[in-house]
């Protein structure tokens, strides 16, 4: 069970934007995306945890717009906020092109099939079966099942978006930059207070208070280093009260588990500045 003190921050710590697909990294943002928009970056600064992709990486942070995307610490955390395609749809002879890609056909099912009916079909007879006492059988032929067609699937439509000509600023571009801008900024203000952020493109980010934090990064720790199998893991975590932690995140987790020395340190280091200088939290 997680503790009173930090029931409510654990529990209600999840909250996130898409992160984009479903494993390998982040999709980089468009080149275009990058000349157009620039970059905006934040004074670097020691406090909160960082995971990107199950790694943890350590302080001090930089959180920056880069483009159309977030990054700390010169990793990418986030994919696309707002589509490059959409701030290129705002642009004055913004023209759409729609790409047929064909598909590949179904894989054929070779499941057993019951057996067709046999069909009797008669050889051809010679004279001495004709005066046999007792002709042979008749043999009976099976007619062969014509093998299964493929299933046409219907192509893939790409659909891409351009424009000739320089990028030109507007209202609505505008907007879709101060969207971005204040995402990266709600991140930095999170991590300044000593909070965390679990960034991963298969699952939605992860994120808590200096409280949750306080909770999570020692049982986090002692389960990465106890840790023998991914399945070991998760019921460490499960053990320790912190399962509410995507499966995703707790695969990638258990692959970057060397990790821990890090947490570890780190937290040595913080209980020692708390005793030095007093205070809770970290």
């Amino acid at each position: 069970m997680i503790s009173s003190r930090y029931g409510a921050a654990a529990l209600f710590c999840i909250c996130a934007v898409l992160a984009g697909g479903r494993c390998g990294a982040f999709q980089k943002p468009p080149a275009e995306a990058l000349k157009a928009l620039k970059a905006a970056v934040g004074k670097p600064f020691s406090s909160g945890w960082v995971f990107i992709q199950g790694r943890y990486i350590p302080p001090p942070y930089k959180v920056e717009r880069w483009g159309n995307v977030i990054r700390i610490n010169g990793v990418q955390a986030t994919g696309e906020i707002v589509p490059w395609a959409d701030f290129v749809k705002t642009q004055d002879g913004a023209t759409t092109t729609r790409t047929e890609i064909p598909a590949s056909p179904e894989p054929v099912s070779i499941a057993p099939e019951p057996e067709p009916a046999a069909e009797e079909i008669e050889d051809d007879i010679s004279l001495d079966d004709l005066f046999d006492d007792a002709p042979a059988p008749k043999k009976k032929k099976t007619a062969k099942r014509p093998a299964p067609k493929p299933h046409p699937r219907k192509p893939k439509v790409v659909v891409s978006y351009s424009f000739d000509g320089e990028f030109v600023p507007n209202e609505k571009t505008k907007s879709y930059l101060s969207r971005i801008n204040a995402e990266r900024t709600r991140i930095d203000k999170s991590l300044r207070m000593g909070g965390y952020f679990f960034f991963g493109p298969g699952y939605r980010f992860v994120t808590g208070d200096s409280g949750a934090a306080a909770h999570l990064m020692p049982k986090l720790a002692a389960a990465m280093r106890k840790a023998s199998s991914p399945e070991g893991f998760a019921a460490a975590c499960s053990a320790a009260g912190i399962s509410y932690l995507p499966a995703g995140l707790l695969e990638e987790l258990y692959r970057a588990k060397v990790g821990c020395i890090q947490i570890e340190s780190r937290l040595r280091e913080e209980k020692e500045r708390r005793n030095w200088f007093g205070g809770d939290g970290l």
